[in-house]
């Protein structure tokens, strides 16, 4: 694992990145922002220190599921509520049927990040891409609504769960 800080460049070009792709995100980035990137040879973890943080894999940047560093982004983004059933098969990486899905909180468009959380708890499982937008998946009865893109135990999660305890005390 390797750890540094990106450059004034480096962060214009990330901050512009996130702000391009999570456009709903209410965060302060500014070039003020210290910003640490750790990786190795397929993800590159970049923490926006107090802000959030995301993972690059395969030149996508994903929200991290892991909430003491990244609550206020992941509660930011639209979610799909699912029942407890579908758990199981979403933490093992399957995409989300729309039999399973018991809510909706917020709006999305088709191709946008959501958030997946169970309903028990609200906690967060899964990020990945909206198939339809909000309105169209709760009036469909079956098929997949949401392509599972990272989750709770994938290997994007544990190598932040790793990075995250080894450099920082969170």
């Amino acid at each position: 694992m390797q750890v540094r800080l990106l450059n004034k460049k480096e962060k214009q070009e990330l901050v512009a990145r996130i702000k391009s792709e999570f456009p709903n995100l209410k965060l302060d980035l500014s070039l003020k922002t210290v910003v640490r990137e750790v990786k190795n040879e397929k993800i590159a973890l970049y923490i926006l220190e107090g802000l959030a943080a995301f993972a690059k894999v395969d030149d996508t940047f994903l929200p991290i599921l892991v909430e003491t560093l990244n609550k206020n982004v992941l509660d930011s983004m639209p979610s799909v509520i699912v029942d407890m059933g579908a758990i199981p098969h979403i933490a093992n990486g399957a995409d989300v049927m729309r039999p399973g899905i018991v809510a909706l909180e917020g709006e999305f468009k088709e191709g946008e990040f959501v958030v997946v959380r169970d309903e028990k708890h609200k906690k967060p499982i899964a990020v990945g891409k909206a198939l339809d937008n909000s309105e169209n998946v709760m009036e469909a009865k079956r098929g997949k609504v949401v392509t599972n893109l990272h989750y709770v135990g994938d290997k994007v999660w544990k190598f932040c769960a790793e990075a995250i305890s080894r450099y920082y005390n969170v």
